[in-house]
């Protein structure tokens, strides 16, 4: 892909760069989700041992569950493109 590229309609960019905000996307969820686990393990001598527990348990679902649902937004993201490549046939714009 060129420069040129980005002003003219004659190739897709967008199922080129789904890739790097997915993993710029799950490095932000991990990294959030160690930022939320240790301010549960300082929270268990902070504000008691059950909700500093609850916030490291609650970190670890968030992580889990946060990379599940970027990773199925990046494959609805790219199906989408795909049929839509099947259904025009990867026809440019029509000018």
């Amino acid at each position: 892909m060129e420069f040129g590229d980005l002003f003219s309609f004659d190739k897709k960019i967008a199922p080129a760069i789904i890739k790097p905000i997915y993993w710029v996307g799950m490095l932000v969820i991990i990294l959030g989700g160690v930022i939320y686990f240790f301010s549960g393990f300082f929270g268990l001598f902070t504000l008691g041992f059950f909700p500093g527990l609850w916030l490291m348990i609650t970190s670890v679902l968030f992580v889990i569950f946060g990379i599940l649902g970027l990773r199925i937004g990046a494959e609805i993201c790219l199906a989408v493109f795909e049929i839509h490549d099947k259904t025009v046939g990867g026809a440019g714009p029509s000018a």
